[in-house]
C-alpha cells in the first residue's frame, strides 16, 4: 500500500512539473508576442513624430493647385500614402493601416463626403433653368475708332465731321481705317418684325466711329446709336434681329431683396469670354453712388444702383443681372476695384435697376433722347465755396445748399423771380445738399408740369416762391 502511495505522488508532482513548465513556456510566448507589437507601435510612433509635415506639404502642392496634381500624380501619391499610414497607425493601430493605404493614393480620397439634397438638386436645376433662358439675349457690343497712325486722326480730323460720335451715323467712320477699341455687353430686350433692340452702357458706346454686335451663337452684324442718356449711362441700339431667338423679361427691381440670388452674365475682358455667368446674392438696394458726368473732378449727381456681389469685370459692362427667375433686375454698370490708392476691393459691383432701364429705354426707342423736369437755373454747390465768401458775399451761415450762378431767360425760374445769388435749400421738403441732389430731386420725384415750392435764401433772409417744372432733354 505505501508504496503504490508513493508511486501515487510521485506521479502526481510529476504531472505538477509538467504543467507549470508548460504555463512558462506559454507566458514567454505571450510575451514575445507584446514585444513584437511593441516594438510595431513603438516603430510607427518615431516614424510619426519624425514626419515632416511641412515638408510634406511644402513638395506636395495638389491640396492647392489640381492642375499639377494632374501632372504628377505618382510623387503626390507616395507621399500620401505615407503620411496616411503613419496616421493610421499611430491614431487607430496596425490593423486599420492597411485599410487606410486602399483608400489613399488617388484623387477619390479628397472627394467630399456630403450627399446632395432633393432640394440642393432642385436649386440647381432652378439655376441652370435661369440661365438658359436669359444667356442666348445677352450680345457682346465691339466698337471701332479711327487708327490713331491716321494724319487727320492725329491733327484732329476733318472738322466738317466733328458731331456727335453717338449719332445715328455712327456706323460711318471718318477718313482712315477702323480698328478695334474695346468691347462691352449688352442685352436684347425687344423684337419687333426683324429689328431687335439692344441695351447697354452709354460709356461703352460713346466716342464710337462704328458698332458691331456679336450673338449669343457667333454672329456678327452692324449695330445703330437710337439714342444716349448720360444721366443714366444707358444707351439704346438697333440691329437686323432675323438670327435673334430671345428677348430678355424684366423684373419688377421694387421687389428686389438683399440676400437674392443674382447672376451676371456678359463679356468679361473681350468676346474670348462671351457670356460668363457669374453668381452671387443683391447685397444692397437703393445705393447711391457720385458721378462725375462731365470728367470735370466734381460729382454731378448720385445714381440709384442695386450692389451686388457677383463677379463684375471690364467688358461685363452693359451686360444682364439677372434673378433667379432668368428676369433682368439691373444691367452692369461699374465695379469698385479700389477704396483708396492702397487699399483693394473685392464683391462690389454695381447695376442700373430694371425698373429705370424700362423708363430710359422706352423714352430713348420713342424720341433718341431723354425729356426731363428742369427749373432753368445753373447752379453752384455750396459746399464748394469757401466759407469766408457764403458769409460776407451771400450773407448765408449755413454750409449746404446750392447758389443760382445763372437765371436763364424766359424759364420757369426767371417767371417765379428766382435771382443770380439765391441760395436754393429745399425742393418742397426735400433738403438739397448739392447740385446732385437738385438733379435727384428732379429727375426721380418731379414731373414736368408739377409745380415745386422752392425755399431760398436771399440777403440773409428765408423765401419761398412756386416753380412750375419744364422739359429739358439730357443733352
Amino acid at each position: 500500500m505505501d508504496n503504490r502511495n508513493n508511486q501515487n505522488n510521485q506521479n502526481l508532482e510529476n504531472n505538477n512539473q509538467q504543467f507549470n513548465n508548460q504555463n512558462l513556456e506559454n507566458n514567454q510566448q505571450v510575451n514575445n508576442q507584446n514585444n513584437v507589437q511593441q516594438q510595431s507601435y513603438d516603430q510607427n510612433n518615431e516614424e510619426f513624430e519624425d514626419f515632416d509635415n511641412e515638408k510634406y506639404f511644402e513638395e506636395n502642392q495638389y491640396f492647392e493647385d489640381e492642375e499639377q496634381d494632374a501632372q504628377e500624380p505618382k510623387q503626390n501619391k507616395n507621399y500620401g500614402k505615407l503620411f496616411l499610414t503613419v496616421f493610421a497607425a499611430f491614431a487607430l493601430g496596425a490593423t486599420s493601416v492597411f485599410g487606410a493605404q486602399a483608400v489613399t493614393g488617388t484623387g477619390s480620397a479628397l472627394r467630399s463626403s456630403v450627399t446632395a439634397t432633393k432640394e440642393d438638386k432642385d436649386n440647381q436645376q432652378l439655376t441652370v433653368n435661369a440661365i438658359s433662358k436669359a444667356k442666348d439675349a445677352v450680345v457682346s457690343v465691339v466698337t471701332y475708332q479711327t487708327n490713331s497712325n491716321n494724319l487727320d486722326s492725329i491733327l484732329g480730323g476733318n472738322s466738317k465731321n466733328k458731331s456727335n460720335s453717338n449719332s445715328k451715323n455712327s456706323n460711318s467712320s471718318d477718313s482712315g481705317d477702323l480698328k478695334t477699341a474695346s468691347t462691352g455687353s449688352g442685352v436684347i430686350y425687344k423684337k419687333t418684325g426683324n429689328t431687335a433692340y439692344v441695351v447697354t452702357n452709354n460709356h461703352v458706346v460713346k466716342g464710337a466711329k462704328k458698332l458691331a454686335v456679336i450673338l449669343s451663337d457667333g454672329t456678327n452684324v452692324n449695330a445703330e446709336v437710337v439714342g444716349t442718356d448720360v444721366w443714366t449711362d444707358l444707351a439704346v441700339l438697333k440691329i437686323n434681329g432675323d438670327n435673334v431667338t430671345t428677348t430678355m423679361d424684366f423684373a419688377n427691381s421694387d421687389d428686389i431683396a438683399v440676400g437674392e440670388t443674382a447672376f451676371a452674365i456678359g463679356s468679361p475682358l473681350d468676346v474670348s469670354f462671351s457670356n460668363t455667368v457669374t453668381k452671387g446674392i443683391v447685397s444692397a438696394v437703393n445705393r447711391q453712388i457720385p458721378m462725375d458726368v462731365d470728367g470735370d473732378g466734381t460729382v454731378d449727381w448720385n445714381q440709384t444702383v442695386i450692389q451686388t456681389d457677383a463677379a463684375i469685370n471690364p467688358g461685363n459692362s452693359g451686360g444682364a443681372l439677372i434673378n433667379n427667375e432668368g428676369k433682368l433686375i439691373g444691367i452692369n454698370e461699374s465695379k469698385i476695384a479700389k477704396a483708396t490708392s492702397s487699399v483693394s476691393a473685392e464683391g462690389i459691383g454695381f447695376g442700373i435697376p430694371s425698373n429705370e432701364v424700362k423708363l430710359i429705354t422706352e423714352q430713348l426707342e420713342k424720341s433718341g433722347k431723354v425729356v426731363r423736369p428742369a427749373m432753368g437755373v445753373q447752379l453752384v454747390s455750396v459746399n464748394t465755396i469757401a466759407n469766408d465768401t457764403v458769409k460776407s458775399e451771400l450773407k448765408y451761415e449755413g454750409k449746404q445748399g446750392v447758389v443760382v450762378r445763372l437765371v436763364e431767360s424766359g424759364t420757369p425760374a426767371a417767371k417765379a423771380g428766382l435771382e443770380k445769388y439765391d441760395v436754393i435749400t429745399k425742393l418742397n421738403d426735400t433738403e438739397v445738399k448739392d447740385v446732385a441732389a437738385v438733379r435727384k430731386f428732379l429727375f426721380e420725384k418731379a414731373k414736368i408740369g408739377d409745380t415745386v415750392k422752392v425755399t431760398y435764401y436771399r440777403g440773409g433772409q428765408e423765401k419761398t416762391t412756386e416753380i412750375v417744372v419744364q422739359a429739358v432733354s439730357n443733352t
